[in-house]
């Protein structure tokens, strides 16, 4: 059962200046670990984690009536073939379908969140 659906958009440019003032101090207060260790700096460093920044507002967005979420308890990763995934820091009982994509200006993320039935979406070794 579909239990909400989010979208979220960020201006690149946002996210890039935060990192610019904040530094690593930004990246770890929104970020895992997990989630930024195989992104490496470049021409689209600054494109991913605003697409990674879409997706946890989206997420937030589509189960903010079911679970009161913060930044760093979604981890979004991405499957071998790239496609992304989110999985939590603890045991919510909800499964999530993600899309997110990104231009030269912009970030977007949808999410739809489904209720899980007994299948667990936590991240390993939390």
């Amino acid at each position: 059962m579909v239990v909400g659906v989010g979208i979220d958009m960020v201006k690149i440019e946002k996210i890039q200046n935060a990192i610019e003032r904040l530094g690593k101090a930004f990246i770890a207060k929104i970020f895992n670990p997990q989630e930024v260790k195989n992104i490496s700096e470049g021409k689209m460093y600054y494109q991913r984690l605003a697409a990674r920044f879409a997706a946890k507002e989206a997420i937030i967005k589509a189960i903010s009536k079911e679970k009161p979420l913060a930044l760093k308890d979604i981890v979004i990763l991405n499957k071998p073939n790239g496609a992304p995934y989110c999985e939590f820091k603890k045991d919510l009982g909800i499964k999530i379908f993600l899309s997110i994509t990104h231009i030269e200006d912009y970030a977007v993320a949808c999410a739809v969140a489904e209720k899980n039935k007994g299948r667990k979406n936590k991240v390993k070794g939390r």
